[in-house]
């Protein structure tokens, strides 16, 4: 019985390896699918042509990557990549994927990431607020899960789009935000331009003071920076500066400053567009302090870098640049036809500050148009002081609701935690009642199978009782044909022989010998009856055979379905009345069930049963000359199953070996106690 269970938790557990193992060939095709995914999107880095092809073809394999952390991962891939391949609406659609994804799999970095990718999309395209949204999102997620330095990235960034949108206020609070980030990592780098950026806002804020501290505070901190630009950041603020100069009109400082960055001779190779805007910038300084030397020329010279660059906002610039100073020759002529030209392309390009100050000087060159370009001025200049105020409230309404959607974010997260927790406990009582339920069927089931046992040894305790009773009569049968022999047919015959031995009176030779024939005759009767009735009467009855008898019997009665002729060799070494009854009665189950299938399937002629001993262990062979069958093709069928069942309960070994056309062979090896 205990074998019998401990068979079911070895068959339990290679169910539990099997199921393991299933998973684990799962987890390395879904590795070799992932891998198989990356190499297509590495591939597509190395191509000029049918990058897009490739990717969507990587897209499509990555449906196949079961593991949804590679699968997340290998969206995130191809997000980027399409981000890279300027293909829009792929990486609108796999973005759109990649933060579902995440979020279902609370995998944050990834998210974050996910949300600045779609930021730098929305402000490739020029869609501030959506920008700003994403960038706010990815900061917080980034900042929540410890990446301080990001998040401080993607502030500074935010701090850009407030400063666009003239909303210099929350640009110094948020830039002054990225600093306390950076300052403590000694992130030089992002400091310096964060104060770059303060410089700016308090230029546009006419706090110049605050401007030019600002930018010299970002160049004092390039010394802290190992970067081969160092030489280009330094133009950059010096030429920041220099505008600041400008605006506080003092245009000798100005020059003085332009001079100083062009002084880099590397600036037309490295960084052309910062090249033709100091240029400008130093001719427009030289213009308001009269000095004409190398004018027009360094306005045109910027002005043919920026047509070859296609920077419209710069040729904006200069053409405004030129009408002024055309203006001041009192060429009228070339002066209107510079101011339209920048006006139609601000228009275009919506470069809506130099717009105005084309119409203020439009109207100076046209007066008889003078009304009409002063209320163009004016429509603008209301129209974006109503989109700046509402940017402005739109990107305060936008933090409130980005903080909203984080706390919302972290009730739902608080929520599936609640609900996993329940769960989990839901989940723990139902398996623990299962487990119990299970115990119970098992002890139901032990306890079927002990009654089974104890029917069995009943049933066979009533065979031997019914061979004993057999036995029994037989014993007495032969006793009582024992008696009758010796006290009847003994007696009778000892008094015949007396009655010739007293007759024998005469003496003639004839008869003398015919009656010493009779009597010698009748000596011989006596001697076989009492050899007989000796042999009857000896009490040579072994139990064991009754236990031979009944497989004996078992066979001869099998034997008459199907004619087969039957051998049984026993082992004279085993004592049957030592064996258990319950090893018994299992053997004696495994031959009926052995011989019923014979009879059904076998066809044979022969049937041999062999018993023998080894060591304390009993083995049983049943051999047939029958049609045998293929063990590979044929599946245990219950009969085989049985017998197998009952080796197992005698902590024994089952073998069958059969062959096509030369019968079945049975081997059952089982311990004698």
């Amino acid at each position: 019985m205990y074998n019998f269970n401990l068979a079911k938790k070895k068959y339990s557990i290679i169910l539990f390896l099997l199921f393991l193992c299933h998973i684990s060939n799962g987890q390395e095709q879904s590795v070799e699918k992932f891998e198989y995914v990356v190499s297509l999107i590495d591939s597509s880095e190395k191509i000029k042509e049918g990058k897009k092809e490739l990717l969507l073809k990587a897209f499509a394999e990555s449906d196949y990557i079961t593991n949804d952390s590679l699968h997340n991962e290998a969206i995130y891939k191809l997000s980027t990549s399409f981000f890279s391949l300027r293909d829009s609406f792929n990486f609108k659609k796999i973005n759109k994927i990649g933060i579902k994804l995440s979020e279902d799999l609370k995998d944050t970095a990834t998210l974050a990431n996910h949300y600045w990718d779609l930021g730098a999309f929305y402000k490739r395209h020029q869609q501030v607020d959506s920008a700003y949204i994403s960038y706010d999102i990815s900061q917080k997620l980034h900042k929540k899960i410890g990446k301080s330095s990001i998040a401080g990235r993607l502030l500074l960034r935010m701090a850009r789009i407030e400063k666009d949108v003239k909303d210099y206020t929350g640009s110094e609070i948020t830039t002054t935000n990225a600093i306390k980030i950076f300052e403590p990592l000694n992130d030089y780098k992002n400091l310096y331009n964060c104060y770059n950026n303060l410089g700016i806002v308090f230029n546009n804020l006419e706090e110049y003071g605050k401007a030019i501290k600002y930018h010299h505070d970002a160049l004092g901190i390039l010394s802290e920076i190992e970067d081969h630009n160092n030489d280009i950041k330094k133009a950059i603020s010096l030429n920041n500066i220099g505008i600041v100069y400008q605006n506080l009109n003092n245009h000798e400082e100005a020059i003085n400053i332009y001079n100083e960055a062009l002084k880099n001779d590397s600036l037309p190779i490295k960084n052309i567009r910062l090249y033709a805007t100091l240029i400008d910038n130093l001719a427009y300084s030289k213009f308001k302090l009269n000095d004409f030397k190398d004018l027009p020329d360094l306005f045109y010279k910027a002005l043919h870098i920026r047509d070859s660059l296609d920077t419209p906002a710069g040729i904006v610039i200069n053409k405004l640049h030129l009408s002024e100073y055309y203006w001041k020759l009192n060429d009228t002529l070339k002066s209107y036809q510079y101011a339209i030209e920048g006006r139609n392309l601000a228009k275009k390009v919506e470069s809506n500050d130099h717009l105005l100050d084309l119409y203020k000087l439009l109207s100076e060159i046209e007066p008889k148009n003078a009304s009409e370009h002063l209320r163009s001025y004016i429509r603008l200049t209301d129209s974006l002081t109503k989109v700046e105020r509402s940017t402005r409230d739109k990107f305060t309404r936008i933090k409130f609701e980005t903080d909203q959607y984080i706390t919302k974010n972290k009730k739902l997260s608080d929520q599936i935690n609640w609900i996993v927790a329940i769960s989990t406990i839901i989940i723990f009582f139902a398996f623990l009642i299962y487990i119990i339920t299970q115990q119970r069927t098992r002890n139901k089931e032990l306890e079927m199978e002990q009654q089974q046992q104890r029917a069995n040894e009943e049933i066979y305790n009533l065979m031997i009782d019914q061979q004993d009773k057999i036995e029994e009569g037989r014993k007495r049968e032969k006793e009582r044909i024992s008696l009758e022999l010796h006290d009847g047919i003994l007696g009778r015959l000892f008094g015949t022989r007396l009655s010739l031995g007293s007759l024998n009176a005469k003496n003639d030779d004839d008869s003398k010998k015919i009656r010493q024939q009779y009597i010698n005759e009748l000596q011989s009767i006596e001697e076989e009856v009492r050899n007989i009735s000796h042999e009857l009467g000896l009490d040579n009855f072994d139990k064991s055979t009754s236990y031979s008898t009944m497989i004996t019997n078992l066979l001869e009665e099998q034997s008459k379905i199907t004619n087969f002729k039957y051998q049984i060799e026993d082992d004279d070494r085993i004592v049957w009345t030592d064996i258990p009854g319950h090893i018994k009665i299992n053997i004696y189950r495994i031959i009926q069930e052995s011989i019923q299938n014979i009879n059904k399937y076998a066809q044979a002629e022969n049937v041999i049963l062999d018993f023998k001993k080894n060591d304390n262990r009993i083995i049983l062979t049943i051999k047939d000359d029958g049609v045998g069958f293929d063990q590979d093709k044929r599946s245990s069928g219950i009969g085989l199953k049985n017998m197998k069942s009952r080796v197992a309960l005698l902590h024994g070994q089952f073998t069958i070996n059969s062959i096509p056309g030369k019968g079945t062979s049975i081997s059952v090896d089982v311990p004698m106690t």
